[in-house]
């Protein structure tokens, strides 16, 4: 049964890491984008709505980190010594 848990466990880390580096590739393109129009002087209701969807970006990196932080402790006190790849998100 800890064998199955473990396996559990290491597959959600790793669907949050490769949800992790999908967002903030999006957010690096999003980044990126917010940067030109404001460089080419945009109208303020396209810099607007490019930020806002910038900040909803980087709320939900936020989340994928804290719930992917969780997911590495919960493996790791389940799980003891078994290895898992370094997490994409930052470090505390």
């Amino acid at each position: 049964m800890a064998i199955q848990d473990c396996a559990t466990r290491r597959t959600l880390v790793e669907r949050l890491a490769a949800d992790y580096r999908s967002l903030d590739e999006t957010t690096t393109g999003t980044e990126k984008e917010l940067v030109a129009l404001q460089a080419e002087s945009a109208a303020p209701e396209t810099i607007a709505a490019v930020q806002e969807r910038l900040a909803e970006e980087r709320e939900r990196l936020g989340e994928i980190t804290l719930r992917g932080r969780v997911a590495v402790e919960e493996f790791r006190a389940a799980c003891g010594d078994e290895q898992l790849s370094t997490p994409p998100w930052p470090p505390r």
